[in-house]
């Protein structure tokens, strides 16, 4: 044997040295390197907790209380006498007040002076017993004690400089008089204004009137409604904001509701609301709710409810009752742009409602007696009047007052609504009805979507990673893991334009063909396994190499070419020429073209590739000596497969399933475009859908900055934020749990 050559004593060191100091080096960047990754996962974990603390603070804005806080009276801020209506810009800089002596004061807010005074009409020795206000435009009205109606369109006009608006100014626009009744003195007055025509309603002691006439016409049209009162006394007043009812309150605790569409005598509706007289009636914004305060201070919301009683026709229904008053409630005014309104009560107290939830958001002490109010158009403030003629001005912070726990998460009953619901409508064609944010139909929607999904790809996916995995030959094994790790990268954009653009047609023109096949598919894989058996021991044996899939092969085809050739017939013989017509007669199941069966096809084309990839991964990891093991003891392969090989990679499976999850609950393009993204809660394969992530896609870019929607938008975020946390964190107990009860094998 060779001697190991020896180094001479001056060498040893050198070389000590030089291995030395490449340890340390190894050891230094190691550090490095430690240390880049721990920061690296920790700069992971902030960010992410970053986004979701960011989400929840542009969504914790909806849960501010309103607030309400009563500026500082001045001198300027009154009315000539006991005023009879009120009103004020929309910067509120300047407003006006009408009083019982027929004069019109206007008022500059800003300067705190009077800005002018005019008389309403020629009174003609006449005094004004009662007044009101339009709420879509600022048009004041007054009933005479010789049975005319005076009114007066208020003009708010801007003041621009240097380019910029510097100011507002206001005047008495136009003026026009309504005769209801010769002599007959008007104490009630209603009036409602579109901005080209103008009506009014005035009652008296036995009489009812209706009159209109366009603003720059001279035509005048008057209805006699008397007939209609029918020895009621009226007490309070209030006309639809389209002219289309009216509404009397009277002494003996009734509402007279009056159709005024048509000629003739007008349609009577009575609302029996109490004992007490009926003090306060209006119509919310919308004119969907009616509003009715008695003298006991009670407050109730009235609304078209359909129902069998009333033979399939929307009667009136008190469905709220509000907070009590502490004294008689002497007048409402009701929000231009949205479902709350001001109750003003004899003692001066005021307060701030929500028609939807009935709630009260905002409630001022009393200071001297509560008369006529005004909401600021822009939902900021109003400006009440107090005793005789001093008004009070009020700021008002509820940016969000339709959001509460109940609109978002519970049934509410919205106008136009026969029972309380779940619904998703942030938008209609029009502003009178209340936005409905709930968001359970968005939750749901997500959960159905990944339900078919999950449905369609969990079985596809596991069974395929078990067969190449555990029988499939090397070479197809190959062939067939890439190709399937290659769908994942297929855009999500054009599985879901072939889904809605192709799937869903062909899905709706051969229902019953589709049907047949999904129940000829197993019949095929279980003839194709009796077959097997009747083969002679050397085929099986050959097919037994993982070859049963080029004897399953030509049973599919025979499924698929029989589903699609007996289809028709099938569907003519059994079910009248038409499933759908069928589901819809029998079962009451409408069938959407755009539905959760083809976002199941669709979502779970999208989701096999994440399954099938980590599933195979983890079964193709268990140790070959394990299956050696069984194998030798007598288990066949499949018994090995299902009964070691299963079991043994289950951390992983279920790891697998979890992401699967996740992708389907997080997708968006593939929702959007192959549902008909409309959000109804409803469980049934055959309908559409929406759901939180698609929402968020559609809505956002037509959600104003800082708005209800937007802020709710991203608290559906922070939803699924804190829903995919939460089924991590599931996921990962469950891994450990199972990693701990296979880690002795």
């Amino acid at each position: 044997m060779p001697e190991a050559p020896v180094l001479p004593p001056s060498a040893a060191p050198a070389r000590f040295e030089r291995d030395h100091a490449r340890i340390r080096r190894l050891r230094l960047v190691d550090g490095i390197v430690r240390r880049a990754i721990t920061g690296g996962g920790l700069l992971i974990v902030l960010a992410v907790l970053g986004i979701f603390v960011f989400v929840f603070a542009e969504a914790v804005p909806l849960l501010y209380p309103a607030v309400a806080v009563e500026r500082p009276a001045e001198g300027a801020r009154s009315a000539p006498g006991r005023a009879l209506a009120v009103g004020e810009d929309e910067y509120r800089e300047a407003g006006w007040a009408l009083s019982a002596t027929g004069r019109i004061r206007l008022v500059d807010f800003v300067r705190e002076t009077v800005a002018g005074e005019e008389a309403l009409g020629d009174l003609g020795g006449a005094t004004l017993l009662g007044g009101g206000r339009a709420l879509d435009q600022d048009v004041a009205a007054a009933g005479t004690s010789d049975g005319r109606v005076l009114v007066a369109g208020i003009l708010f006009e801007p003041i621009f400089g240097d380019g910029r608006r510097q100011g507002q100014t206001v005047r008495v626009g136009w003026q026009a008089e309504f005769t209801l009744r010769e002599k007959a003195p008007v104490s009630l007055v209603a009036v409602a204004s579109d901005g080209e025509r103008v009506t009014v309603a005035g009652a008296g002691e036995g009489f009812l009137a209706v009159a209109s006439r366009r603003i720059e016409g001279m035509k005048v049209e008057v209805r006699d409604l008397s007939s209609a009162l029918a020895g009621h006394e009226p007490v309070s007043l209030a006309l639809a904001h389209d002219a289309g009812s009216l509404c009397v309150g009277t002494a003996a605790g009734r509402v007279l509701r009056l159709s005024l569409d048509g000629e003739g005598p007008a349609p009577r509706e009575i609302l029996v609301a109490g004992s007490s007289p009926v003090t306060a009636v209006a119509y919310a914004f919308g004119s969907q709710t009616i509003l009715v305060g008695d003298a006991a201070g009670r407050v109730s919301g009235w609304q078209g409810i359909r129902s069998a009683a009333s033979g399939g026709a929307p009667a009136f229904t008190r469905v709220r009752e509000f907070e009590t008053a502490p004294a008689a409630v002497t007048a409402f005014a009701p929000s231009r742009r949205n479902k709350t309104f001001l109750v003003v009560d004899r003692r001066g107290g005021v307060r701030l409602d929500l028609v939807t939830t009935a709630r009260t958001l905002a409630d001022v002490p009393a200071r001297g007696e509560g008369g006529p109010a005004a909401v600021a158009p822009k939902q900021d403030g109003a400006v009440v009047v107090v005793g005789e003629g001093a008004l009070r001005r009020l700021d008002f912070d509820s940016p969000h007052p339709e959001v509460t726990f109940g609109t978002l998460f519970t049934p509410i009953l919205y106008e136009g609504y026969d029972r309380p619901e779940f619904v998703w409508q942030s938008t209609g064609g029009t502003d009178d009805y209340e936005p409905k944010l709930s968001l359970v139909p968005l939750v749901a929607g997500s959960l159905k979507g990944v339900l078919y999904a999950m449905l369609f790809s969990v079985p596809l996916a596991l069974l395929a990673a078990v067969y190449t995995s555990q029988f499939a030959p090397p070479g197809m094994r190959s062939v067939v893991k890439p190709t399937v790790e290659i769908m994942a990268a297929l855009p999500s954009v054009v599985v879901g334009f072939l889904a809605g653009l192709w799937l869903s047609p062909f899905l709706e023109r051969h229902l019953a063909h589709v049907s047949l096949l999904v129940l000829g598919i197993p019949v095929a894989v279980l003839a194709a396994v009796a077959a097997l058996r009747l083969l002679p021991a050397g085929l099986q044996r050959w097919f037994a190499g993982g070859r049963e899939i080029l004897l399953l092969g030509p049973f599919l085809a025979a499924a698929v070419a029989g589903a699609m050739l007996a289809g028709g017939g099938v569907e003519d013989a059994v079910f009248g020429g038409s499933l759908r017509a069928w589901l819809l007669a029998e079962w009451g199941v409408r069938y959407d073209p755009r539905n959760a069966v083809v976002v199941g096809f669709a979502l779970g084309f999208a989701v096999i590739p994440v399954i099938y990839t980590v599933s195979e991964d983890a079964m193709s990891n268990v140790p070959r000596s394990l299956r050696a093991a069984s194998e030798a003891l007598g288990a066949s392969r499949w018994q090995t497969a299902w009964r070691l090989v299963v079991p043994a990679a289950s951390p992983g499976i279920f790891a697998a399933l979890m992401l699967g999850f996740g992708r389907a609950i997080g997708e968006t393009m593939i929702v959007v475009m192959a549902t008909g993204n409309t959000p109804i809660l409803d469980f049934s394969p055959f309908c559409g859908m929406r759901t939180i992530s698609a929402c968020i896609a559609v809505e956002m870019p037509e959600a104003p900055m800082g708005g209800t929607l937007y802020r709710v938008l991203f608290l559906a975020g922070a939803v699924l934020f804190a829903f995919a946390f939460l089924c991590n964190t599931f996921a990962d107990l469950v891994g450990q749990r199972l990693r701990d009860r296979y880690a002795k094998w």
